[in-house]
């Protein structure tokens, strides 16, 4: 989850001057006589102050008279926004300006997720865990597939909704959707990958994800909603691995921005091309991933059709039949009817979800047969 206080502390600026709602110690003496006379060096005061981790900071700056509301609203919010690990682990922030002429004095208040000791000890943690799970040699899709896999396993969507940052996903074990993109966001970074972490919606709820560059490639992906909840230990889910921006509108929303690079890459293709260089890995990603299920031979589009898999996966003795259906606005009374006289089996069990991979309203079905 997201701090919509954020948006608010700094678009309640009136007249130059905010006052916090939460209570604040005395501001340390760091008033530069001359002041700082341009946005850049007033940017770079804020992020030495954001990245020492400190709570309060007071600075002059001295520009247009015009613009100086301006210059200071949207000079803060360029720091804040200069890096996004940074960016999620600042719980609040704000300032207190007062204005003579064309200078300003402004009281600067933040409050963080995260400690800098926490922030430098995810760092370190990370280091470690990436130099016993990552190989020599490998692939950015490898790596990324491997550092996805352990952050499910190795952290649960903490339904208190408490804890935000990744210090408490490492520490903890349990944390929001936040602290997820800001693991992920650390990791890959680490590894060499190019990441962003985006800011949106999910399911009506506030949200945070990330962005990956793999080979050339833009490319969403969901560590939250790729972990089951309740946590299943050694369950993985894929439906947010690798979708295009198009895929993952189906219940994903979020404001255009140039900070996030267009995903319009099929990650299907992809693999289906390196596959074919023979590499197995390859392979059984398209697998994990449910790529198969695009293709006609897992794909059912009325109640006809489910009824006749369905037979047909009883008469060959199987125990399960996963397939893709088409009409997902219907999907549950269509499976009662399909499944209606079946018969040759002591009991059906079905479970259906929402499939990732296509732009329309389907449902990936999972039956279980008994006999």
């Amino acid at each position: 989850m997201i701090t919509a206080i954020k948006a608010w502390l700094v678009s309640s600026l009136l007249f130059g001057t905010l006052s916090l709602t939460t209570a604040c110690g005395p501001f340390p003496s760091m008033l530069a006589s001359a002041g700082v006379s341009s946005p850049a060096l007033l940017k770079q005061d804020i992020l030495t102050a954001l990245n020492e981790r400190q709570s309060s900071v007071q600075l002059r700056y001295t520009g247009k008279a015009s613009s100086l509301k301006t210059d200071i609203k949207n000079t803060l919010e360029a720091a804040i926004r200069a890096d996004d690990y940074l960016h999620y682990i600042v719980k609040t922030y704000g300032y207190k300006a007062t204005i003579r002429g064309n200078t300003a004095t402004i009281d600067f208040s933040f409050t963080y997720w995260e400690t800098l000791a926490q922030s430098n000890e995810v760092k370190a943690n990370v280091a470690r865990t990436l130099k016993r799970i990552l190989l020599p040699g490998m692939s950015d899709h490898q790596k990324e597939k491997v550092i996805h896999d352990w952050i499910v396993t190795n952290l649960s969507y903490d339904t208190r909704l408490i804890s935000h940052s990744a210090y408490d996903g490492l520490m903890e074990g349990s944390t929001v959707c936040q602290g997820y993109a800001l693991l992920t966001y650390e990791m890959m970074r680490q590894a060499g990958i190019p990441v962003k972490i985006v800011e949106g919606t999910s399911r009506g709820q506030a949200h945070t994800w990330n962005l990956v560059q793999i080979g050339g490639k833009w490319y969403h992906i969901d560590t939250t909603w790729n972990d089951p909840v309740p946590d299943t230990a050694g369950k993985v889910y894929y439906n947010y691995y690798n979708l295009t921006d198009s895929q993952l509108r189906v219940d994903h929303k979020w404001k255009p921005s140039a900070e996030y690079p267009l995903a319009v890459s099929d990650y299907g293709k992809v693999l289906t091309a390196l596959a074919a260089k023979g590499s197995d890995f390859y392979k059984k990603l398209y697998g994990q991933l449910g790529f198969v299920y695009l293709e006609d031979a897992y794909t059912v589009a009325d109640v006809d059709g489910l009824a006749k898999k369905i037979r047909a996966a009883v008469d060959a003795g199987e125990h399960e039949l996963v397939l893709r259906y088409t009409r997902g606005a219907t999907v549950k009374s269509d499976l009662q009817k399909a499944l209606n006289g079946q018969k040759g089996i002591s009991g059906i069990s079905y479970t259906y979800e929402d499939y990732t991979r296509s732009i329309s309203n389907d449902k990936l079905i999972r039956i279980k047969l008994k006999y």
